[in-house]
Parts: C-alpha cells; structure tokens; sequence
C-alpha cells in the first residue's frame, strides 16, 4: 500500500503532519467493520452510578470551594461544529416550499410539520426574531407582507445555518441577546472562578478565531467589570494531523479529479489531542449548546461544583495510596484493593500474586481520572453509562448506539434498557501523583473507532473517524459515574429548543 503513494501523496502527508505507516494503517482499517463495544448491563442507581444525598452534595461542593485554588482551573468547551443540523428543517422546507403554487398554512396541513408548525408559532419568542425581522426588506408600512413567515425562514436560514453553533444567538435579555459562547462565559463564573480568574478554552472551526474574538470582547469586559476577576479566554482547532484519509468502498483511497487524496475531520474524537495540550490540572468539559438562561445558572454551577468536590476526594485517595504503592508499603494492600475495585470501579481479577496484584493496582491508580454527570433517561437520542468488557476486563464506560451492534437483539436490549442519559457534564484530573501530566492519548481505546460513509462528489466514500473524545477517547480513564438532575440537561439540537422554558428569559 505505502509503494502506491506518489511524491504529491507524501508531500501531503507531511504538509498534514501524518506518516506514511498511519495513512496505510488507516486504509487498513478501513477494510473492517467497526468494532461493537461488548454490554454487559446498564450503569444504573447503586451499580455503576453514585446517587449522593443532600448532605453529601453541600459537602462535596464545599470541599471543592475550599480545595479549588490549590489547582489550576480550565474549562473545555468543543465549539468546532457548525449550526446546519440546527436549521435542517428549515433547510428542507426552504428548498420544497413554492409561495406560488399553495399558502402556507395548506402546506403545514398537508405535510403535517410539526417542527415547522412550532417554530412559526413561536417566532416571536425567538432569540434572534428582531435581527432577522429587519433584515427582510419585503415590508409594507411597517408590517410584513403575507408571506412573511416564509421570507423569515430564509433570512434565517442565509444568516444563521452557515455560522458556528458556538456564535448562534441563544438567550434574550429584554435587547441584550447572547449567543452560545458568550453565555457559557457568564455561566463559568458561577464554578470557575479561582484566585480571582477563570479559563476557558473553545475548540473552534478553522478562520474563525477573529469572530470568536470579537463576539466575545464584550461578554469578558463585562464580566471582568462587574466581578473584578479575570476571564482567559483561549481557542484551538482540530489538529490536521488528526484527519482521516478517504477511501472508496472498494478501499482503494478516493481522488479527486486532479489526482489528489482527500482528508476529512476525524470527528469530535481527534480532540483528545487539544484536549491533551492543555495544562491545567483541572479540565471541566461540556458541550457548547448546553447552557440556559442565567436564571438557572447558579443552581446549576452547584452541581459542577459536586462533581469537581467528587473529583477531589477520589483524587487524594489515589495519590495517597499510589505513594503508598510506589514505597513498597503493603501493609495497606486489601484496602487499596478495594478503593480501586468498588471507589474506581475497576474489575480486578481475584488470586493475583503479591507482586502482581501489587503492579495491578499500581497501574490502574496511575491513570486521568474523570467524574462524569449522569441525568435519568427521558428518551433524548445519544450515549449513556453502560458496564462493558473487552479482553476479560469490565469496566465503566460511556457507549453511544453507533458502537453497539444493533443486529443482536441481546446487546440492542440491554443498550435499550438504559436508565441514564450522558449529558456531557464531565470533569477530569490528568495529572499523576508526582505532578506529572499524563499522555491523554495513551489511555485511548483505538479500537472503538467508527467507519463512517458519506458521499463525495458524487462518489460514495468511507473514512475512520477517531474513537469519541468521551467514549473510545477516554475508554482507559478512572471513571466514576455521578446522578445530577435532569434540569442540569438543556441542550440545543435544533432551533425549536430555544423556544423550550430554559431558555426563555422572561
């Protein structure tokens, strides 16, 4: 395979910043299906996730408010993704819909859209209603011309579904509208604050740093004004190093019609490698359009905070018993045991020698630890914390329906019988008890990678996508699975969310 690349293949290659011997294992892959994970039952209240009470939670976010400033704080937040599954509805009404030939109010009879039937209903609630609204020019003194609705759902979709997600206007405070990434920033300030500063780093599409840039300059004046703190606010992109090359179903690598190999984003998945430039010791993670409005942010801080006071206690454990472990103390060996089997959750095999079960447990302390939030299910589409085993081993993972093979009705039940959601609502420690950073990426599973088949030119492709940041990504983590209510969950997956009570502020 490496012989049939031309000197134009290798220049690309290196000008990517990938290796030959990585562009031929990946065309390797290729040939394979997708790995499934193996299930073998949900995470559920009292197996595999942690239900705190009252009193736990108040002492675990105050341990967290005592213990913060001792570490460095950032918080994560991918914002590559742009905003067309957002407005796809509108897309396709957009493209069908002829004013000419039928009103409007036939076609929703006639197609039965509902998505569209809320979204008209609620086009005054609508973060961005008076932006778009002056932008159409079709008007007649003052008040929009018949088929308005429709001119709306057009300068919508011209001005919204081709920008970031991250930059979409989300909340409307009575004239001052905050789009994704700014109200993350205000929502930080609730948790993040450490010695009187927090950081924030957004992972975000290529040649969009500058708009980034501007559109959140007020948003950091203002909170740095008010709260006397300062906001770092830093952006990174999707490594080119981390794309995956293209290949036909055939397997044969895709070229375009000038000859050249063609590279395609790996998915969320390469951002281990962002997420592993980092050097706080302290990593909160989310995704950009889970935030609501500022009514529920404080309640909701609370809750980040019970997962970083979680993350703390179990962090101080392990490097205590990791000292222990490293000066040859074993006196303590049965109770390190069983802080990593029950605290860690880690399957350890029973009858191990002393020497072997002591470098067992070396090794599975000295890993990233994450604390990851878990809300009940309520039939949101995504993963959620399954007990899975691969090579005699069971441990906690979080499981997407992509990675479960669907055509065994064994594994599909017990992928369906999920009790807990994953709402990415994760905060990770990726420092050892030295004070060592960890190589993020050699706690990756590479074989819970995905192959995906979309269409190119007219030419059906295939190509990896890189094991999920918070799947395959961190499938050799010390993971530990806490319930956080459903309140906490307020994602948006299309423009209709907004429209939801968590975003609106009045």
């Amino acid at each position: 395979m490496k012989d049939s690349f031309t000197k134009q293949d290798l220049a690309l290659f290196d000008d990517i910043g990938i290796s030959t011997d990585d562009v031929a294992a990946q065309l390797t892959l290729l040939e394979k299906e997708t790995n499934a994970a193996k299930l073998l039952r949900p995470a559920t209240q009292g197996d595999g996730i942690q239900v705190l009470s009252q009193q736990q939670m108040q002492d675990f976010a105050a341990l967290f408010d005592s213990e913060k400033e001792s570490f460095s704080l950032v918080r994560f937040i991918p914002a590559s993704g742009m905003a067309t599954r957002m407005f796809k509805f509108l897309h396709y009404f957009a493209n069908r819909y002829d004013p000419k030939k039928e009103t409007l109010r036939s076609y929703l009879n006639r197609k039965k859209t509902y998505k569209l039937a809320i979204f008209l209903g609620g086009l005054e609630k609508l973060p961005f209603y008076q932006s778009i609204k002056s932008q159409i020019t079709e008007l007649q003194n003052g008040a929009f011309q018949k088929d308005y609705r429709f001119l709306f759902i057009l300068k919508t979709v011209e001005l919204l579904s081709t920008l970031p997600k991250a930059l979409i206007p989300f909340h409307n405070y009575t004239g001052e509208i905050r789009n994704a990434a700014e109200e993350q920033l205000f929502f930080s300030k609730e948790f993040m604050v450490a010695n009187k500063s927090m950081n924030i780093h957004f992972t975000i599409p290529p040649a969009s740093k500058e708009s980034f840039q501007q559109s959140l300059s007020k948003s950091v004046n203002e909170i740095n004004t008010t709260n006397a703190i300062y906001t770092h606010v830093s952006f990174s992109h999707q490594k080119r190093s981390t794309d995956a090359i293209a290949a036909k179903l055939d397997n044969s690598p895709y070229r375009d019609q000038k000859g050249n190999l063609f590279f395609r984003a790996a998915g969320h998945g390469a951002l281990i490698d962002n997420l592993n430039d980092l050097k706080e010791a302290i990593v909160f993670l989310s995704n950009i359009d889970n935030v609501a409005v500022a009514a529920y942010h404080k309640k909701a801080g609370f809750y980040k905070k019970i997962l970083a006071g979680v993350l703390l206690s179990k962090l101080k454990q392990i490097h205590t018993f990791s000292r222990a472990l490293e000066e040859q103390d074993t006196a303590d060996l049965d109770r390190i045991k069983t802080f990593v089997q029950d605290q860690l959750n880690v399957d350890v095999p029973k009858n191990l020698p002393g020497e072997a079960l002591h470098a067992f447990l070396r090794q599975k302390l000295n890993r990233p630890l994450r604390v990851c939030g878990m809300v009940k299910n309520e039939g949101e589409p995504g993963g959620g914390p399954f007990w899975v085993e691969k090579s005699g081993q069971t441990s906690l993972q979080i499981v997407e329906s992509a990675q479960v093979n669907m055509s065994n009705t064994a594994q599909k039940d017990i992928f369906k019988s999920g009790t807990h959601f994953n709402p990415v609502d994760i905060v990770c420690a990726t420092y050892d008890y030295k004070g060592n950073k960890y190589n993020l990426k050699n706690f990756v599973d590479n074989d819970s990678y995905f192959v995906v088949e979309k269409s190119l030119g007219g030419v059906a492709i295939k190509a990896m996508e890189r094991p999920g940041l918070w799947n395959g990504g961190m499938a050799d983590w010390n993971t530990i699975f806490v319930e956080v209510p459903v309140r906490t969950f307020n994602p948006v997956k299309t423009v209709n969310d907004l429209l939801r009570p968590m975003h609106q502020s009045i």
